[in-house]
């Protein structure tokens, strides 16, 4: 993974291109990857100079060089019926992470002024991000540890069960922050399992497609925002009507004087609508398409004829000659690496016996995991550019959920002070946010750039959006906020549509769902306190705003764009392990 890189590596006799590997163990020629530039660098040579150009790098390990196979045979399946089907299925799961969070957030306003909720306005969002933080670790070490397939399958069943369940209570903010929390758990897992999922099964010369995926996101945006827009219309409270909760005996008929159950049901047909389209992507994944396991993960588990098997299944499917990859070839690469080849010291963990894995195979899964995940942290590369991911993921959470929460307040404040009514600023929300398909289409054509690449993509995005952001705060009209806002949402989806791509490709594949996770949720953790610390610059009663919003999120991914000027590694010539 964060091995060289090419035919110019004069000091590293072990090359990334699938053929080289192949003529090394007497393979045939499975297939060519783009030839690359990137000369050989060991940990040693972790300077400033090969910082800028990203051109760091260590030796390819025996596991990379049997993954570099494997990568081969799925060059030479190309972008198949399976591959198709994939991507569309981690796509939905990007879809629904932002569809929850920009339709909680459009009906936060109905929720609070039905609870009578004045001055605790972060706490849902603080609830959702504190479920989307242990959702995303849980769900990226268990993907390490069993696999993929069962993260890939719960994370949505649990995600629309609790997710319908946030409409039950009555009178309940803290209810409804609660479910909304078991709700995030499972939602949380989404994108750093996707993007994994994605990558593990494209072929090398496809990867720019998993930016793609965040096209999904804008989606989701629009598609929420347009249920907030048919439900909130005819189902919500007169704004000016206070809450019933203190009288929670009051059930007069609605427009009688506060603000009843009955009378706002807006914000609960979104959420159940939201939650059955999440139910209905689960049937999807597990119903209707057979999800094989990765075949990297299997073989970072020893269990190489499964692999093997698992890209026969593949080839079936895709119609495609059928691989020649075998066991044999994995022995002969052990023979020319290391002088022997002993099959028995193969640790195989083993099918998960009956339909849901046992205590004791998780058990003894984890602590394999765990062990492996040592690389992470005593490798100087690995753990420098874990550090500054780690670094980036809190500066872009940070700034995403200050303005996910509260430019949308911002916006209705102002409308509704100048006139204007709900309804106009929701088909606004669906103008803003719309045009957030660009940033994911300028982020796959960017990627793939010789002077741009992954890293000054990210530089380049982060940039932007700060700067809209504080643009935002010298500008008094609808206009104005609309467009600005549009300008922010756009390099948003342009910079996580990079940021989700790239930061799994850095990581080996025994260990690449858990840093991930641990990515996404220090990026949570970061969530949680902003809505917090943006809290303290809004006025719910009027509405308004200082800037200190606004700086606070441009702060926040300016600090980002700076850590990725010094990513290490450029991955738009190398193979991913």
């Amino acid at each position: 993974m964060l091995a060289p890189a090419g035919p110019g590596a004069e000091a590293e006799p072990e090359r990334i291109r699938a053929g080289e590997h192949e003529k090394a163990v007497g393979l045939g020629k499975h297939g060519e990857l783009p030839e690359p530039t990137v000369k050989a660098a060991d940990e040693e040579s972790l300077n400033f100079n090969s910082i800028l150009k990203g051109s760091a790098a260590s030796r390819l390990t025996l596991f990379e060089k049997k993954a570099a196979l494997i990568n081969a045979e799925l060059d030479r399946f190309g972008f198949g019926r399976y591959q198709i089907c994939i991507w569309f299925l981690c796509g939905f799961g990007y879809f629904l992470d932002l569809a929850w969070a920009q339709g909680v957030g459009l009906v936060a306003s109905a929720v609070y002024q039905e609870m009578g909720v004045v001055g605790n306005t972060g706490l849902i969002f603080t609830m959702s991000n504190a479920g989307l933080a242990i959702g995303a670790l849980f769900w990226g070490l268990l993907a390490d540890v069993i696999g993929r397939k069962w993260s890939f399958n719960l994370t949505c069943l649990i995600t629309s069960v609790f997710g319908m369940l946030i409409a039950a209570p009555r009178y309940n903010y803290p209810a409804v922050c609660g479910i909304y929390f078991l709700a995030s758990l499972g939602l949380g897992g989404n994108i750093p399992i996707d993007a994994t999922i994605a990558l593990e099964f494209l072929p090398q010369n496809r990867r720019f497609l998993v930016s793609l995926l965040s096209i999904w996101q804008p989606i989701g945006v629009v598609v929420a925002s347009a249920i907030a827009f048919g439900t909130q219309e005819r189902y919500r409270c007169d704004a000016g009507l206070p809450s019933c909760v203190v009288d929670p005996a009051n059930r007069t008929p609605p427009g009688s004087g506060c603000c009843t159950v009955e009378s706002n049901m807006g914000w609960r047909y979104l959420v159940l609508i939201i939650g059955a389209m999440t139910l209905f992507v689960f049937f999807l994944r597990f119903v209707v398409f057979k999800f094989h396991e990765s075949p990297k993960f299997l073989l970072s588990k020893g269990r190489e004829q499964e692999a093997i098997d698992v890209l026969h299944k593949i080839a079936k499917f895709n119609r495609a000659p059928p691989p020649t990859l075998t066991v044999q070839h994995f022995a002969e690469l052990e023979q020319a690496e290391t002088g022997y080849s002993d099959r028995s010291a193969i640790v195989d963990g083993g099918h998960p016996p009956g339909f849901f894995p046992s205590l004791k195979y998780v058990t003894k899964n984890s602590i394999h995991s765990l062990a492996h995940m040592k690389g992470l942290f005593t490798n100087k590369l690995q753990l420098f550019i874990f550090i500054l991911l780690a670094i980036t993921y809190m500066g872009d959470y940070w700034s995403f959920n200050l303005a996910g929460a509260y430019l949308p307040l911002l916006l209705l404040s102002f409308n509704v002070q100048t006139g204007g009514t709900v309804t106009e600023t929701y088909r606004q929300y669906i103008y803003i946010y719309l045009p957030g398909i660009i940033g994911s289409i300028l982020a796959m054509f960017s990627v793939q750039l010789p002077l741009v690449g992954r890293k000054w993509s990210l530089v380049f995005s982060a940039a932007m959006q700060g700067l809209s952001m504080a643009l935002y705060t010298q500008v008094r009209t609808t206009r104005s906020y609309v467009g600005l806002n549009a300008l922010e949402y756009i390099m948003q989806t342009y910079f996580n549509a990079v940021l989700y791509a790239s930061a799994p490709e850095l990581f080996d594949t025994a260990y690449r769902g858990s840093a991930s996770g641990m990515l996404s949720c220090l990026g949570r953790l970061a969530g949680i306190v902003a809505p917090f610390a943006g809290q303290a610059f809004y006025d719910p009663t009027t509405g308004l705003s200082t800037g200190g919003i606004l700086w606070l999120g441009a702060g926040g991914i300016w600090l980002s764009a700076l850590m990725m000027v010094f990513l290490p590694v450029e991955m738009r010539n190398r193979q991913m392990f």
